[in-house]
């Protein structure tokens, strides 16, 4: 029963963003899930041309960022930007402090990825866990820490769309570029570990897609797409053993 003067409420919470939002996010997943599709099953055959395909991914990220650029959508009035550090009185920072703040943020990400890769490196023989299981279920966090925690920000200053939209967005970028990377210098082959690692992806990718066009994604329902890292993590293990 509805209380008189609350919002609505759905059993797991509020649905994250309107209707707008929900939509938009969805097309994000509906780019990525095919583009997936394509270099899971690039994984299971091997033919003389191959590598060359590695360029039509970068193709597909072009024409995505192109059409993300056109469609003229700002997103909102997500409030007033943070002042930038090295101009921190600038109502308009200058160009180039603009760049290089970027790109010393950048350089940042860089050196402490490849810290944390390492440190990995070193601990994983240590806890007596296998490259191979290494590599799928503690490395990724090296490569996704930036979002979590560019999600975490903006979520505590109450910008959850710009927390969603920045990890539906990167979603796009790695299924794309390092994919295209990968095509082009490697064998691009994948073994029983690295395809159960896939389908668990798209699982989970196809419930926030349907969760998204029913505009009903709530914390909860987000929080849930959990459990899909825990069914990969205990799949792993008669792979793997």
């Amino acid at each position: 029963m509805a209380v008189p003067g609350r919002e609505p409420w759905h059993r797991e919470g509020r649905a994250l963003g309107d209707e707008q939002d929900m939509r938009r996010l969805a097309k994000d997943q509906s780019w990525f899930l095919p583009v997936f599709a394509v270099k899971i099953a690039l994984g299971l055959v091997a033919f003389a041309v191959k590598p060359v395909l590695g360029l039509l991914f970068f193709a597909v990220y072009a024409v995505y960022f192109w059409r993300e650029i056109r469609s003229g959508d700002d997103g909102g009035d997500d409030g007033e930007l943070e002042p930038l550090k090295l101009q921190p009185s600038a109502a308009t920072p200058a160009t180039w402090a603009v760049v290089l703040q970027t790109l010393a943020a950048v350089a940042v990400i860089f050196g402490a990825s490849q810290l944390f890769v390492r440190q990995l490196d070193a601990i994983g023989p240590m806890l007596g866990l296998s490259s191979a299981v290494t590599a799928l279920l503690l490395s990724p966090v090296a490569t996704e820490l930036p979002e979590i925690m560019n999600a975490v920000i903006w979520v505590r200053q109450g910008k959850t769309r710009l927390a969603l939209a920045n990890i539906s967005g990167a979603m796009m970028i790695q299924a794309t570029v390092p994919s295209g990377l990968g095509l082009l210098f490697t064998d691009w082959e994948f073994d029983g570990a690295l395809l159960w690692a896939g389908l668990v992806t798209m699982a989970a990718v196809v419930y926030l897609l349907l969760t998204m066009r029913a505009h009903r994604l709530t914390p909860g329902r987000l929080a849930f797409a959990a459990f899909f890292y825990l069914v990969f993590a205990v799949g792993l293990v008669p792979i793997l053993g």
